[in-house]
C-alpha cells in the first residue's frame, strides 16, 4: 500500500483528497500546514506528497526546501490555484515532480500521484543497480587479481620444485652409491678396532636415512609438479579404454600385505561385466594407492572394504575402512590444496595434503566426482563415480 502525505490549509481539500485517495487503495495522513507536514515527514516514510502551494506561515515552497532536504527522493506534487502556474513552475525547478491545479480532478491526480511513484521507484531500482554493477566491477577486479596471484604462486611452487628436482637427484644419487660402497667396505673390516666399525656403521645408517628421507621430499616435489601441471592444463594424460577391474585389482595386489601386515582385514568386490571407462591407467591406479594409503595409515583394527558396480550410467567405487575418522568440519576442505587429514587426528599431520587434492583433479579430468562420508571413531568411506565408456563421448 502507497502512503501519501496531503498537506493543504483548506479542510475541505484535505477531506476530499483524503478520501479519494483512502478509495484508491492508497495510505493517507493528512497536514493542515507546512510545519506539520514537515514533522510528519520526518517520523513517517511516504511514498509521496501533495502539497498546497500557497498557505499561511510556511508556503509550499519553504515546505518543499524542507522535505527535499529530508528525503531528496520522495515525488512532490504541488497544488496550486490558477494563476500560480509561474510559481509551481519555480517548484519544479526546486524538484517538485509536477504540479495539478485547483480545484483539484481527482482522475489528473491519481495518474500524477502513480507516474511519480513508479517513476521514483524506477530511478531507485537504476541507483541500486548502478551500485551492484559498481561492486560487480570491483569484485571482478578482486577476483582477477586473486586469480593472478594464484597463477604466480602456481608458476613459482613449479619452478621451485623444478629447481630442486635436479640437485636433490643428485644427492639421492651419491648417497646411495657411498651407502652400497661402504657396505661393501665394512664386511673387509678387522674386529680390532670396534669404536672404529661402530662410527662406520653409524654412518651407513646416516646415508640410509639419507636416502629415504630424500626420497620422500622428492616425492613431493613431484606431486607439487604434478599438481601445478594439471591446474595449468599441462599435464600429460593418456587416454584409453580400461577396464576397471584390473585396476583396482592390481592396487589391491600392492595393499594386500600393507594391510596383512597391520592386521587388518582386507576385502575387494566387483560386480561382474564391470563396463569399460576411457581413462588414463596410472592416474586412476594413483587416485585408488591414495585412498588405499589413507586407510592403512589411518586404521588400526578393523579392515577395509572396496567394491566396484555399475549405477545407471556410471561406475560407483566406494573404499571403507574401520579407521579414526574425520572431523565433519574437516570434511569439505581436506580435497583442498595443502589441507592434511592427520592434522585432526594425529598429534603429527602426515604429509603436506596433496595426495586428496590430486586425486581430485583425476577424477574430474575423467568426468567424475569423489566424495568421503566419515565420522571420527569409525571410520571414513571415500566414494568415485566415474562414466562408463559410452557416456563420455571420447
Amino acid at each position: 500500500m502507497m502512503h501519501i502525505l496531503v498537506v493543504d490549509d483548506e479542510e475541505m481539500v484535505r477531506y476530499v483528497l483524503t478520501e479519494k485517495l483512502l478509495e484508491s487503495g492508497f495510505s493517507v495522513i493528512a497536514a493542515s500546514g507546512g510545519q506539520q507536514a514537515v514533522e510528519f515527514f520526518r517520523n513517517t516514510p511516504f511514498d509521496a506528497v501533495l502539497l498546497d502551494l500557497k498557505m499561511p506561515g510556511m508556503d509550499g515552497i519553504e515546505t518543499l526546501k524542507e522535505l527535499r532536504m529530508l528525503d531528496p527522493e520522495v515525488p512532490v506534487i504541488m497544488v496550486t490555484a490558477y494563476g500560480d502556474i509561474a510559481t509551481a513552475v519555480e517548484a519544479i525547478k526546486r524538484g517538485a515532480y509536477d504540479f495539478v491545479e485547483k480545484p483539484p480532478q481527482i482522475s489528473r491526480i491519481m495518474v500524477t500521484l502513480r507516474r511519480a511513484i513508479e517513476k521514483a521507484s524506477l530511478e531507485r531500482e537504476v541507483k541500486k543497480l548502478g551500485k551492484n554493477i559498481e561492486e560487480s566491477a570491483v569484485l571482478k577486479q578482486a577476483y582477477e587479481k586473486l586469480k593472478e596471484l594464484d597463477q604466480v604462486k602456481t608458476a613459482f611452487l613449479s619452478s621451485v620444485s623444478h629447481e630442486l628436482r635436479t640437485p636433490l637427484t643428485s644427492i639421492i644419487g651419491y648417497a646411495e652409491i657411498s651407502r652400497k660402497k661402504l657396505l661393501k667396505l665394512i664386511p673387509a673390516m678387522s674386529d680390532d678396532d670396534p669404536k672404529t666399525t661402530k662410527s662406520i656403521r653409524q654412518v651407513e645408517e646416516n646415508l640410509g636415512i639419507l636416502v629415504s628421507e630424500s626420497g620422500k621430499l622428492a616425492g613431493l616435489i613431484e606431486s607439487i609438479l604434478d599438481l601445478t601441471a594439471m591446474e595449468a592444463g599441462t599435464a600429460e594424460w593418456r587416454w584409453e579404454p580400461l577396464q576397471l577391474r584390473e585396476v583396482i585389482e592390481d592396487a589391491a595386489a600392492v595393499f594386500s600385505p600393507v594391510f596383512k601386515e597391520k592386521g587388518l582385514e582386507f576385502s575387494v568386490t566387483i560386480e561382474d561385466d564391470l563396463p569399460m571407462i576411457k581413462g588414463d591407467r596410472y592416474r586412476i591406479s594413483q587416485v585408488i594407492n591414495q585412498i588405499f594409503t589413507n586407510a592403512a595409515a589411518f586404521t588400526d583394527q578393523g579392515g577395509v572394504t572396496c567394491s566396484a558396480k555399475r549405477v545407471e550410467s556410471t561406475i560407483v567405487l566406494s573404499i571403507s575402512d574401520t579407521g579414526r575418522g574425520i572431523l565433519a568440519s574437516r570434511q569439505g576442505v581436506i580435497f583442498e590444496k595443502f589441507s592434511q587429514i592427520g592434522d585432526t587426528l594425529t598429534d603429527k599431520p602426515k604429509g603436506v595434503g596433496l595426495g586428496l587434492p590430486i586425486s581430485r583433479l583425476i577424477v574430474e579430468y575423467h568426468g567424475g566426482k569423489i566424495g568421503v562420508e566419515s565420522e571420527p571413531g569409525r571410520g571414513s568411506e571415500f566414494t568415485i563415480v566415474l562414466p562408463v565408456e559410452e557416456e563420455m563421448g571420447i
